[in-house]
């Protein structure tokens, strides 16, 4: 890992909305390699060209530009597939990041206010329950249940038992 890959994880990680970081620094990757293929691709055409040794110079000169306009039109369509909080898995996604930010105890209640920020109408408690327990179950978050008081945590056991 080098300096920068450092720089841009710990930017990822303490940004409000990891996903969104990551997205835009792939998109900020693409354009920038995007760049770098046009600048090849002006240096070569800036050559004095010779035809008896380089005729291909054109085709290749061609070939780095499309090249760029692919990578930049595929970065600029998954910046536009953002996700949909109402769907599951995007939903369930940013809880596991709320309550991997936030920590504390989690249970059916909280995910519902939760929801109600994030705009996802009328959240119903039984949603809120699947989604803590899919989360359970794939090892994310460790249940608790005191006298009556069911909730959950953030797993932080690397081996993923609670």
């Amino acid at each position: 890992m080098n300096a920068d890959d450092f720089v841009f994880s710990t930017l990822i990680a303490h940004h409000p909305d990891p996903a969104m970081a990551s997205r835009a620094l792939q998109m900020a990757e693409a354009i920038a390699e995007a760049a770098v293929l046009r600048r090849a691709a002006d240096a070569i055409s800036a050559l004095p060209q010779d035809y008896e040794c380089d005729p291909g110079r054109g085709d290749a000169v061609e070939r780095l530009r499309r090249t760029a306009d692919g990578i930049e039109e595929k970065s600029s369509r998954e910046a536009d597939a953002t996700p949909d909080p109402r769907r599951p898995a995007a939903r369930i996604a940013q809880l596991l990041d709320a309550i991997r930010t936030h920590g504390g105890k989690w249970g059916p209640k909280k995910v519902q206010r939760f929801y109600r920020v994030l705009g996802i109408p009328a959240p119903l408690r039984g949603t809120a329950k699947r989604d803590l327990h899919t989360l359970h179950a794939l090892g994310h978050l460790v249940e608790h249940d005191e006298e009556s008081h069911h909730f959950y945590t953030f797993n932080t056991r690397k081996d993923g038992r609670s």
